[in-house]
């Protein structure tokens, strides 16, 4: 478990510490706002379009080497930010960490699944990526605090941080073992995709994509949303935006181990629907506050739930449909449907948000009502409740 965790944490590392230097990279082309934009769209387009084979691909050969081969490329990218300044460059280096994330997220699901049994399951895949979602709180904040140093400076920093846990990887890899046990290998692959396309005929698995959905659909918005907000229509100095967004990852990486644990110890479902009314009353709450104190405890509120229902959510996903020889699969094809979110999240709520002003938290929470009641309506387990489908 402890592997897959820091290795998640450096592939989050990463992304983070480039995000605020890259306009100090870009130089006079970080004017070109459409540039810019497309620098994000094409990380985000390829890190969804891998994410579906890169899990069928771990499925087949095990996530150990899909993992390797993912930071090998990782590392890659992360080292072109040293090389050039050219919007054009980064729009190339982007796309390859996008498809070196995409592969990296199947292969951690299912190295932390393998072999695991109800009783720890939802609490190790918790931890995991509580661990790993940390590195987006310390990417900018490393990036921050060296970038008067130069800003290939912090960028170096993760780089040797990706490196060391590369060379890990390859010994792993080359041993021929995960850390976690190894997948079985011995379903023909035809049944491995039948088993998926059972998995996506299914009104269950559309169910549980609709909290990680709004999860997903609310936190990309809030990226945007956030700093307008904050300095509008709260008054908030630099400092203080930046600290929510701090709180974010706080709130997210404290969660999501409890989520696992309460989703080990209870039905899944039972633990997302008991804090869904919290989560959306707490969105209300955000609406109806102007005050930076009330407006941070109902922000966290929020965060904290949403993130705590992401993990149920997760292990309810993994009891559902996952074993041993398809958790790639089911990872990735689950990744890919929620991260179009991203997609559609950020056109929504800020045009919701040039209209409507602080009143676009109520139309969040509007959304989130009819994604949870359909998920409340349709999201029954009636196969594989509260554990997860190990082959022997």
């Amino acid at each position: 478990m402890i592997f897959p965790a820091v290795a998640l944490f450096v592939v989050f590392l990463g992304y983070g510490v480039v995000v605020p230097l890259l306009p100090q990279l870009a130089g006079r082309g970080a004017d070109d706002a459409k540039m810019v934009s497309l620098v994000y769209a094409t990380y985000s387009a390829c890190r969804i379009g891998s994410q579906a084979p890169g899990g069928m691909w771990v499925d087949r050969v095990g996530g150990a080497r899909v993992l390797a081969i993912a930071l090998v490329v990782y590392t890659i990218s992360l080292g072109g930010f040293l090389v050039g300044s050219d919007l054009r460059w980064f729009l190339f280096v982007r796309a390859i960490e996008g498809v070196a994330t995409g592969l990296a997220y199947p292969a951690i699901f299912a190295l932390v699944l393998s072999h695991t049994d109800s009783r720890s399951g939802g609490a190790r895949l918790g931890m995991v990526t509580g661990i790993g979602s940390s590195g987006m709180v310390f990417g900018p904040v490393l990036g921050a605090s060296l970038a008067t140093r130069g800003a290939r400076v912090p960028i170096g920093v993760a780089l040797g941080a990706s490196v060391a846990v590369t060379i890990v990887s390859l010994v792993i890899a080359l041993r021929g073992r995960a850390p976690e046990g190894r997948l079985d290998e011995e379903k023909p692959m035809r049944e491995r995709l039948g088993e998926l396309a059972q998995m996506a005929r299914s009104p269950l698995f559309w169910a549980l994509t609709l909290p990680v959905g709004f999860n997903k659909l609310t936190f990309s918005s809030l990226q945007g949303i956030l700093p307008l907000y904050g300095a509008r229509g709260l008054g908030l100095t630099t400092t203080r935006i930046a600290l929510l967004f701090v709180l974010i990852g706080v709130c997210f990486g404290v969660a999501q181990p409890v989520g696992g644990a309460l989703a080990d110890r209870f039905a899944p479902r039972a633990v997302s629907i008991a804090f869904m009314p919290p989560m959306l009353l707490a969105l209300l709450g955000m609406s109806m506050t102007r005050a930076f104190a009330t407006f941070t405890i109902a922000f966290a509120t929020y965060i904290f739930c949403s993130s705590l229902i992401f993990a149920a959510t997760m292990k309810h996903t993994a009891a559902a449909f996952g074993t041993n020889d398809t958790y790639g699969g089911v990872s990735g094809i689950f990744a890919t449907v929620t991260d179009l979110m991203t997609i559609v999240g950020p056109l929504l709520f800020l045009n919701i948000y040039g209209v409507a002003d602080g009143a676009v938290f109520e139309w969040m929470a509007g959304v989130g009502v009819a994604f949870m009641g359909a998920f409340v309506l349709f999201g029954r387990d009636r196969g594989a409740r509260n554990r997860l489908m190990i082959r022997p």
